[in-house]
């Protein structure tokens, strides 16, 4: 049966991987569907869509009354900005119905040059707060899409303060971090999350204290039952997690979330029983609702849980005649999907069953604790007794080919665009990339300005150090107490302080921290630093002042930088995770760009979080199975997780200075800039010395 969509207000919006995937969203009751082209996805590893696919796409959707949406939602390196300007001039030809984007290059490009493309913040953008959202609607953008970590109340209260459409996430995979503020991946590859290429060590083992543990492996999000709850909060989208999922789970998610969406009050109940039902054969993890509910769930991370997909059916006892036999503890049919896990941490094999032998008989189907024996297939991997054995596809749900999928899509007629429109596209993808920074040789820098960020107001004294400009200090309650304690010298030292907001403001925490930066610049400090679009609205009416960006401004390119500049910004730091290669693209349009600064020291925090971990010693380390730590700390309702080495680029300041950087930021912040080690790592940077136990992160090996 193939839905029709209505005039209704809430949506349903589903994830779209694949062909198949399209199709079976559709047929279900999806709303509209949200796919990525084969670049710049925030989900590189699904098969993704090419352009020409993209508009035979949209054709049939718009036929069907439903919407289509591009995820473009990842960082861009700045010799990406010609193929981007490309794809940005084919999407507002195609006539998507709307753009999902992180990089602020994306948007400043967009606005400026193909205003046909309706803009989506997504949640990489990490907006969780009002202020937030109210900088997107000042930006221009049509929707925000919401951060995971918020509840139904914080959800109200940004609706009642602003008026653009509120998407948020109701199904599928959670992640341990606050999305956008990952570097896990980037950190242990160099595959980056913020471009698309998340190799999940959060779903690894990690020992604490010898015991193993999935301390960052999150549960499923499921909000089914609090739809209503979310509807009247103001969420105008419902949004499936999936784009790496099959059809098949596309197909009973969306029915199942369509089933009780469409249901009358007095059907309800009767409907969210069948829906959990469906829901129940998608074989996803253990389910949570997150925190939604206002608090966080204790069972949104268990460190005792294997966090895989499916449902366990039991372990490999017996490996002969090419088949694996084990006793399983669910139905388990000819045509359903396995995934053999095996006991170390790497990645399982999964294949679909084809034969199923109960004693000596050829069966279809066997039940719950039958030993039952299946054929391995000819190209299955390597199975040793003991590997656990999970079903992750029951039942087809949609049951189209992909020849047939192929083949439906290819009859479809794309509506003739206009020579005019067509012409007013050329022209715009020509000023875009006339509009793009030249490249030039880079200036020698003059001696590099050093900014040190300490531990607590009494490390300005490291302002006294000839060769410190400014100093630099997370705005904390506790520092802000401390700051009484400092000598009669502040007011001497207070112009060469920099304040650096929290990435992270949730609910009246926006509040508290709007009245302690007035009372600071009362005080007559000038200088603070951003870490998120929801910052700049705290100094509105304050006059006088220069805002900076941290490296959470993501900076990989130089319209991002221009992006932040016209938002208010007169200085950025290169992205942490950036490498060499586009820190030199970046230098060489540095002469029409804000000062940009780089951090050669810094605490490596891989993972933000509003999860707890649970069990675990603060600052104790949780070590990977390949030797790796990171550490793990806990304060103000967050959960930072730091590499156990620091990240440095001591010993590379020349070649950095070659470069055209002539701003260096250290942060000492976890050490103290007047400790031991504070010293040792100074001493290091005037000697430009590499430190030992420390990495330098993706500068070497690149970005991807």
């Amino acid at each position: 049966m193939t839905h029709q969509k209505t005039n209704r207000k809430t949506e349903l919006l589903a994830p779209v991987g694949s062909l198949e995937s399209f199709f079976a969203a559709l047929e279900n009751g999806a709303d509209a569907v949200y796919c990525g082209l084969k670049d710049f996805s925030a989900r590189a590893k699904a098969k993704n869509f090419t352009l020409a696919e993209v508009e035979k796409m949209a054709a049939h959707a718009h036929r069907q009354h439903r919407s289509l949406y591009i995820a473009l939602n990842t960082l861009i390196k700045e010799k990406e900005l010609p193929q981007l300007v490309g794809i940005l001039a084919d999407l507002a030809g195609i006539g998507i119905d709307g753009l999902i984007i992180q990089d602020l290059g994306v948007w400043r490009l967009a606005r400026n040059h193909f205003p046909q493309l309706p803009l989506h913040a997504s949640t990489q953008l990490a907006v969780h707060n009002a202020a937030g959202v109210r900088m997107l609607e000042r930006m221009g953008f049509t929707r925000a899409v919401l951060a995971r970590e918020l509840s139904l109340a914080e959800i109200a209260a940004i609706r009642q303060q602003s008026t653009i459409e509120l998407e948020h996430f109701v199904h599928g995979a959670l992640c341990f971090s606050v999305s956008g503020q990952c570097l896990f991946s980037s950190a242990v590859s160099g595959m980056s999350g913020n471009r698309g290429r998340c190799a999940q060590p959060c779903r690894r083992r990690y020992l604490n204290r010898e015991q193993p543990g999935y301390h960052f492996s999150t549960s499923d999000f499921s909000a089914l039952s609090l739809l209503p709850q979310l509807l009247k909060a103001g969420v105008v989208s419902l949004k499936i997690e999936g784009r790496m999922k099959s059809a098949e789970y596309v197909a009973r998610v969306v029915a199942a979330y369509r089933l009780v969406l469409d249901a009358p009050e007095s059907g309800r109940k009767q409907a969210m029983q069948e829906a959990e039902e469906q829901l129940a054969l998608s074989f996803g993890r253990k389910a949570t609702k997150g925190f939604l509910t206002g608090s966080v769930p204790s069972a949104i991370a268990d460190s005792a849980t294997q966090g895989t997909l499916g449902k366990h059916l039991g372990q490999v006892t017996s490996l002969r005649g090419g088949m694996l036999g084990f006793t399983t503890g669910d139905r388990l049919h000819v045509g359903d999907r396995i995934r053999v896990q095996p006991q170390n941490d790497q990645a399982g094999t999964g294949f679909t069953v084809r034969e199923l032998w109960l004693e000596q008989k050829k069966q279809k189907v066997v039940k719950a604790g039958d030993f039952v024996r299946v054929r391995i297939p000819d190209k299955g991997g390597f199975f040793q007794v003991g590997d656990t054995i999970f079903k992750v596809g029951g039942k087809a749900a949609f049951t189209l080919s992909p020849e047939g999928c192929r083949a439906t899509l290819d009859q479809v007629v794309v509506p003739e665009k206009s020579s005019a429109y067509k012409e007013i596209l050329a022209q715009a993808r020509i000023q875009a990339l006339t509009g793009l920074l030249p490249a030039s040789a880079p200036q020698a820098a003059p001696a590099q300005a050093l900014t040190v960020r300490g531990r607590e107001p009494q490390d300005m004294r490291v302002l006294d150090e000839p060769d410190v400009a400014e100093f630099e200090l997370v705005l904390t309650p506790e520092t802000m107490a401390s700051l009484k304690k400092v000598d009669h010298r502040r007011e001497e030292w207070q112009g060469r302080v920099i304040w650096e907001i929290p990435p992270m403001l949730f609910g009246v925490e926006w509040d508290e921290y709007r009245r302690a930066v007035g009372m600071l610049a009362g005080q007559g400090f000038q200088r603070f630093r951003l870490n998120n679009l929801g910052h700049l609205p705290l100094f509105a009416g304050l006059s006088g002042l220069t805002l900076l960006g941290g490296f959470r401004c993501y900076t990989l390119n130089s319209q991002a930088a221009l992006a932040w500049q016209e938002l208010g910004l007169a200085g950025l730091t290169v992205d942490l995770e950036d490498d060499r290669k586009n820190m030199q693209e970046l230098f060489r349009r540095a002469a029409h760009l804000p000062p940009l600064a780089i951090a050669v020291y810094s605490p490596l925090v891989v993972m933000l979080s509003r999860i707890p971990v649970r069990g675990v010693r603060p600052g104790a380390v949780l070590r990977a199975e390949g030797g790796e730590g990171y550490r793990v700390f806990q304060h103000h309702g967050l959960t930072e997780v730091l590499a156990e080495q620091d990240f440095s680029l001591l010993g590379h300041l020349a070649e950095l200075k070659g470069m055209g950087c002539a701003r260096i930021i250290v942060d000492l912040s976890q050490c103290g800039a007047l400790s031991a080690r504070g010293k040792q790592v100074l001493a290091s940077l005037a000697a430009d010395q590499p430190l030992p136990e420390t990495t330098p992160f993706n500068y070497q090996r690149g970005l991807a």
